[in-house]
């Protein structure tokens, strides 16, 4: 096994997203890549006194090992949570280009200065403030492990611990950390996976001779890795002592319309998850699969859940409870086939839109689990461990609660039970007509159909539920009888 620990001195990692035009947002976890050419610019850095020139010279050893680095692929990565660090632009003068100083040039005649050319315009005085986005995470423990479960340094390992000793910052110079190698890593929180949700940069076999040629070359930035995918996984610590339900944190699908799409209302759930699972049906059959009992949802084991994820908010009221976006909640410990099945679906669904009945068509587009365009589209805000979780669509009891059977509290935590938490864990219960919620509409908004041929029956029991337990519980959380179409989703509260 080979593991490199990164310390961060500053407990501030400053590193900006490769894919991010705006240089706004910044980079958390590391991605491998980033990790990778750290190493090589510190194998290649000249000792003191030596020539410059020298940059560009990594020895036999040096390159032998990083060579055999890249080949070993994707690492484990184990990091804590992060949050964005909060801090104003720094304005600085913008740096001049060479087309306010010379004349475009004419064909066989040098370049000539402007006319109106004034040497003072290029002293940083003189020139234009612009904002410089400094982005930034305070990461909850300023470390993060990249792991390779089964791969043995042999010969390199002395050779490797001495690039990292020299390895003084990642990201941005301001970012200082210490690179070592240890034995004893933590449990991974990403694993490779081709079929998860967030994705990280990732060097290839040939990643070193790439590096030296453009630096040779030019000297310029180097084009990013393509990426791979990553799955988010939990510690075995916590996971045993942390209840959750049914569904996995870790495989939450979230896709969002495109501008200019149709705006839906949070009353219209119901109809946009069934029309959202008919349509992944049909793409599953289409890219050659037969639709897997997880999809389709007929048979007594768990299968996926369709939601609808509104606008709402505990405290912001200018939440207005618009569908923001679509995600496929799924089982935990899945049949591989069955998620190869789902992942082909949807990805044949983003290329065929989203046809809804009398609205028009969502063009949907996956959202990435590490860069979110908007707090309501993060997982965690759907799955993160809370003691206490509210509905943000109405629960559906699945029968008219009766007094003496315990009433409406024995009906939520029956649905608790079914999907496969503790009700032993509920401290308590509030049922009512509302939501606390800023933008959840009353209950009587939602007036969910029942099956085929039961017409003349009393209409269904709709409340919004909010349950207390003794213990944070971890999400999805989903209850009632139209759970799998999207009513009874629930948000973890802050106490």
């Amino acid at each position: 096994m080979l593991a490199l620990k990164i310390e961060y001195l500053t407990g501030v990692c400053v590193a900006t997203r490769h894919n991010d035009p705006s240089r706004s947002t910044a980079e958390w976890p590391p991605h491998p890549d980033r990790l990778y050419s750290a190493m090589v610019a510190a194998a290649a850095e000249p000792k003191s006194g030596e020539d410059v020139e020298a940059n560009a010279h990594i020895s036999e050893a040096k390159r032998s090992a990083l060579e055999w680095l890249a080949k070993q692929g994707a690492p484990h990565v184990a990091v804590s949570d992060a949050r964005r660090r909060t801090a104003p632009d720094v304005h600085m003068p913008s740096n001049p280009h060479e087309d306010e100083v010379w004349q475009k040039a004419k064909k066989g005649k040098p370049r000539v200065p402007q006319k109106a050319f004034d040497l003072k315009s290029l002293l940083p005085v003189h020139r234009k403030k612009g904002g410089l986005p400094i982005p930034a995470v305070v990461p909850d423990e300023p470390v993060a492990y990249f792991v390779w479960p089964s791969s043995e340094p042999q010969g390199h390992l002395r050779v490797l611990r001495g690039i990292c000793e020299r390895v003084t910052y990642l990201g941005r110079s301001r970012s200082l950390v210490r690179l070592s190698l240890v034995e004893n890593p933590p449990p991974a929180t990403h694993e490779p996976d081709p079929l998860g949700q967030v994705q990280l940069r990732v060097p290839g076999p040939d990643r070193l001779r790439y590096l030296i040629e453009k630096y040779k070359r030019d000297g310029g930035k180097p084009e990013p890795c393509p990426p791979q995918r990553y799955r988010t996984v939990d510690g075995e610590p916590r996971t045993q002592q942390t209840p959750q339900s049914v569904f996995d944190a870790s495989r939450v699908w979230l896709f969002k319309p495109q501008r200019g799409d149709p705006a839906m209302p949070p009353a219209s759930t119901v109809n946009i998850t069934r029309t959202f699972r008919a349509a992944l049906m049909r793409c599953v059959e289409e890219t050659g699969y037969s639709v897997p009992d997880m999809v389709h949802g007929h048979g007594k084991h768990p299968h996926c859940a369709y939601v609808a994820l509104p606008f709402v908010h505990p405290w912001q009221r200018h939440a207005d409870g618009t569908i923001k976006g679509l995600g496929v909640l799924v089982p935990r410990n899945p049949a591989e086939g069955a998620l190869e099945a789902l992942a082909a679906g949807l990805m044949r669904l983003q290329d065929n839109g989203l046809g809804i009945p009398d609205v028009g068509t969502w063009h949907l587009e996956e959202v990435p689990a590490d860069d979110p365009p908007m707090l309501t589209l993060e997982v965690r805000v759907w799955t993160d461990p809370s003691r206490v979780w509210t509905t943000v669509t109405p629960m559906v009891f699945g029968h008219f609660p009766k007094e003496k059977n315990g009433g409406e509290g024995k009906v939520v935590l029956d649905s608790l039970r079914m999907i496969g938490i503790d009700p032993d864990s509920v401290l308590e219960i509030g049922v009512g007509r509302h939501s606390p919620l800023h933008g959840a509409p009353p209950s009587w908004c939602f007036k969910p159909q029942r099956h085929h041929g039961t017409k003349g029956q009393a209409p269904r029991h709709v409340r919004h539920v909010s349950v207390r337990f003794d213990r944070p519980v971890r999400g999805p959380i989903v209850l009632g009888c139209m759970r799998y179409f999207g009513l009874g989703l629930m948000r973890p509260m802050e106490e």
